[in-house]
């Protein structure tokens, strides 16, 4: 299993896929054996890749001429080898499943030079060549396979119909990355060596797949969206939506479901939400129902626990979940992230910096009052953390509410504004937009204040209620505003 936060890996994820999981077989051009084959295909988002590439096999044999069949072959051996980025023993076997793609596409073109299925194998087949070449961050031939990729998808879609949303999957990766990365990297040679994309086009097109009716990419673009929003768009609440459709899904590999608890913890800080995922994770783990459940899935969901559980300030209870999880062979963050979680726990238990330790005391206090609905005690004890630690963006945020509260709205800007600029935890920052919102309204900004409603709207870190009181508030400022009534991750 892959780790779940390399920088390398997103990175890989993002363009890697973008070249690979394209279009394999338009509505105008399936075949019978195409169910088949997508029910062999959903055993790869299982983590059976065993069983996926048997199947496939069989159907490859069965059905010889089909280019198709090759790619997919290709694609879910590709799956399975980036588990184990460490070893190179089936490169060989992707390449060769591709090329055998190319050369029965090229058979296909040369009676029918247009038949669309072959064209879309081999845009697939060049794709997930790419994808490999990327992987291993071979950039030149991962750059020339992309540019052939989108050349014969851009063939196949001249002549195919409305409903090719295979078709569409490929494209829009391609718009999407041929216009992202090289606004995130100064120098990246080859993305510059490829034409140019357009990102918005290729995020909806991406979008209208992941919501389902493709032949084969469904799932490949659901994974998408959750690492397109998460990694690049920065923008968890939309994230979040897909990540939950593949857990949901795929309950066989419990790589979404880490995935899951970890979006959860620290972007978006939904601590016991993380947590009831990652205990999920460890009881099936432990109980051997699922084909899937090692001790290091069990050790990854440990850390992912302890790290919830520090973030929703139960110190004794993530030590436990530290120390019960080993240094996991393959996964070196794992030990890593552990020795952080004991650390963490072992200045708080030895009390340094007393003031700073008494201020964390009477934050955890507030928050399980405010978990038993006792919100007036819970903010008064919060209060009382502020001048124990004024640095602590928490208390800050207890501090500006008490200052609004009692008229004093430049300095609840001034809190607010100190929790936005500084680099804090990332979840209490909609709450922070929501004190500068209101804060902004009671002095007669409107405009600035529905700017500052509005991002709260569109980000409240997976907070209905924070969502509901900017939606309220937008529309009492601008009442012909209208608002989408679908969470944004699922536009």
């Amino acid at each position: 299993m892959r780790d779940l936060l390399p920088a390398r890996g997103l990175l890989l994820a993002a363009f890697a896929l973008a070249c690979s999981a394209n279009a394999a077989g338009a509505a105008d051009a399936g075949r019978a054996h195409d169910t088949e084959a997508r029910a062999a295909l959903d055993l790869v988002y299982d983590g059976d890749f065993h069983a996926a590439e048997a199947r496939l096999a069989a159907l490859a044999a069965a059905h010889a001429d089909d280019p198709v069949l090759p790619y997919l072959q290709a694609l879910a051996l590709e799956w399975r080898l980036e588990q184990d980025p460490t070893s190179r023993a089936h490169d060989g076997e992707v390449l060769a499943f591709a090329d055998r793609s190319l050369g029965l596409a090229d058979r296909s073109l040369a009676v029918q030079a247009g038949d669309g299925r072959a064209l879309l194998a081999r845009g697939a087949a060049h794709g997930v060549k790419s994808r490999l070449h990327l992987f291993r961050w071979e950039k030149g031939p991962a750059a020339r396979e992309a540019v052939r990729m989108r050349a014969s998808l851009a063939a196949a879609a001249r002549g195919a119909g409305e409903d090719a949303l295979d078709l569409d999957f490929g494209l829009g990766l391609y718009d999407y990355y041929a216009d992202t990365l090289p606004r995130f990297f100064k120098v990246v040679s080859f993305v510059l060596r490829i034409p140019g994309g357009d990102r918005e086009r290729g995020l909806a097109a991406i979008a209208r797949v992941a919501r389902g009716g493709s032949l084969f990419h469904d799932d490949e673009a659901r994974v998408q969206m959750y690492e397109i929003h998460s990694y690049f768009e920065k923008k968890p609440d939309r994230a979040v939506h897909w990540i939950r459709e593949m857990a949901r899904l795929h309950r066989g590999w419990p790589l979404w479901r880490l995935k899951l608890a970890q979006l959860l913890g620290r972007p978006m800080g939904q601590w016991s939400e993380s947590a009831a995922v990652a205990r999920e994770v460890v009881a099936t783990a432990e109980s051997g129902e699922r084909p899937n459940g090692r001790s290091v899935v069990a050790d990854m969901a440990r850390v992912l626990l302890a790290e919830a559980l520090l973030g929703d300030l139960r110190f004794g209870e993530a030590r436990a979940a530290a120390l019960a999880a080993a240094a996991a062979p393959g996964a070196p963050w794992v030990a890593e992230r552990r020795d952080r979680v004991l650390a963490r726990c072992r200045e708080f238990e030895e009390g340094e910096g007393q003031a700073r330790t008494e201020a964390l005391v009477l934050l955890a206090r507030a928050r399980r009052l405010s978990e038993r609905g006792e919100d007036a005690e819970a903010e008064a004890t919060c209060l009382r953390a502020f001048p124990l630690d004024p640095g602590s963006d928490e208390a800050r945020l207890c501090a500006a509410r008490e200052s609004l509260r009692t008229g004093h709205a430049t300095t609840a800007a001034r809190l607010a504004r100190a929790v936005l600029d500084e680099e804090g935890e990332p979840w209490l920052r909609p709450f922070a937009r929501l004190a500068l919102a209101r804060t902004l309204e009671s002095e007669g900004a409107r405009t600035e204040a529905l700017a500052a409603y509005r991002r709260v709207w569109e980000e409240p870190l997976g907070r209905a209620t924070l969502r509901a009181e900017a939606a309220a508030a937008i529309r009492r400022l601008d009442p012909g505003t209208p608002l989408p009534s679908a969470p944004p991750g699922e536009r």
